[in-house]
């Protein structure tokens, strides 16, 4: 997957926009933005700037499943652009847009603004690589409500860095982010009338539509939080405690597609983390994204595998394909010990978010998993797993 170099602006909180004695040393930091999951480890020295971790979110060591109305409503946003910057990754659900505009159809309710300008948006962001932090940034504002995402997105957009530092706590770790990946007037002028379109969107329609739509998503966020206590993280637990990830924030979104996003934060908290998986708001995916958050925890180690065995492909796109591959074989291979019901369960809802049939008895649904996540047989021996 591509790698974005963002220059982080660090600046002296006791003079806006003075660059500190440090600044030349560490405006290279890089962060590797991949989409399947999406990886961000940045230096504590960042997170010390900014005054605050990124997050802080659970109350207790481990992994809490949540829903966010700002990760929704942004993925929601992007998804109706229509921008999916990786090809045949898909980051959102195939058809969003379509089934929204149907529903909105279906209530008499006109296009807004967002819809009116979605090819606009689409065109813009597509031309300019920079744009694919777009993808990512509710993870980065995993702390922040609608509100504080989008005062301090309008900040960036007109102030750059030193908006980042002007803006709520709990939003500066992803204005800062945003800050340094969009620097330019004309990408920051794109910001805004996205940022705005955005606010019009949560005003006009995505507010009252989450609403309506809110016993659904409770009953599916119950259903996967008690999936995650009882099946999932007894069962994955010592694999995560030698991945380093004790806990973190399992973000449920509906707008999602088949690839999520997964986020390290401070490397000297080893419950920094976030990763964002689609919530279907259907009675046939019960607990998915509890499984789904398997894969996604194991994409860096599937890609530190597959690079020290010299197997990840010379594209982006093939590297984030394979890397995909591997990560859902890796997951699948630490469930494998704990029992058919456990590993079934994991294979039929990485099966699901594909859109592809579960079939029947463990056999057939080994096979099915498989064929949909295939492994060359130097891969499958760099990961230790079985091949086809």
């Amino acid at each position: 997957m591509r790698l974005h170099r963002i220059p982080i602006p660090l600046l002296d909180p006791a003079r806006p926009g003075a660059p500190t004695a440090k600044r030349s040393a560490n405006r290279n930091l890089l962060s590797a933005l991949i989409s399947s999951p999406v990886i961000l480890t940045l230096f504590a020295l960042l997170l010390t700037f900014l005054g605050a971790p990124v997050l802080r979110a659970q109350t207790a060591v481990g992994w809490a499943v949540r829903s966010s109305s700002s990760a929704d409503l942004w993925f929601h946003s992007v998804a109706l652009t229509g921008y999916d910057a990786f090809g045949a990754v898909p980051l959102y659900q195939p058809g969003y847009a379509t089934q929204v505009r149907a529903e909105r159809d279906d209530a008499g309710k006109g296009p807004t603004v967002l819809e009116r300008n979605a090819g606009e948006f689409n065109s813009a962001f597509s031309a300019d690589p920079n744009f694919e932090v777009l993808h990512f940034v509710p993870i980065y504002f995993a702390a922040a409500d609608v509100d504080q995402m989008l005062d301090a997105l309008d900040a960036v957009a007109s102030k750059g860095e030193r908006g980042a530092v002007e803006v709520a706590p709990a939003a500066r770790f992803g204005a800062a982010v945003v800050a340094s990946v969009l620097t330019s007037p004309r990408e920051r002028a794109i910001l805004a009338r996205f940022t705005a379109a955005v606010r019009d969107e949560w005003a006009n329609a995505y507010r009252a539509e989450r609403a309506a739509q809110a016993t659904e998503r409770n009953t599916a966020l119950a259903a996967a939080a008690r999936t995650w206590v009882e099946l999932t993280a007894p069962a994955i637990g010592s694999a995560l405690a030698t991945l380093s990830l004790d806990g973190g924030i399992i973000l449920a979104s509906p707008a999602l597609g088949p690839e999520g996003r997964f986020f390290a934060g401070r490397p000297d908290d080893r419950t920094d983390n976030v990763v964002a998986v689609r919530l279907a708001l259907s009675p046939t995916a019960t607990g998915d994204p509890a499984w789904l958050a398997v894969r996604e925890m194991h994409f860096p180690s599937a890609r530190e595998a597959l690079t020290a065995a010299g197997q990840l492909p010379a594209t982006a796109e093939a590297a984030e394909q394979a890397t995909g591959r591997a990560a859902a074989r890796l997951g699948a291979a630490h469930l494998a010990p704990r029992g058919e019901a456990v590993l079934g369960a994991y294979q039929a809802a990485l099966l699901r978010v594909l859109g592809r049939p579960v079939p029947e008895g463990t056999a057939a649904l080994a096979r099915a998993f498989e064929a949909a996540y295939p492994l060359t047989d130097p891969a499958a021996v760099a990961l230790r797993v079985g091949g086809n």
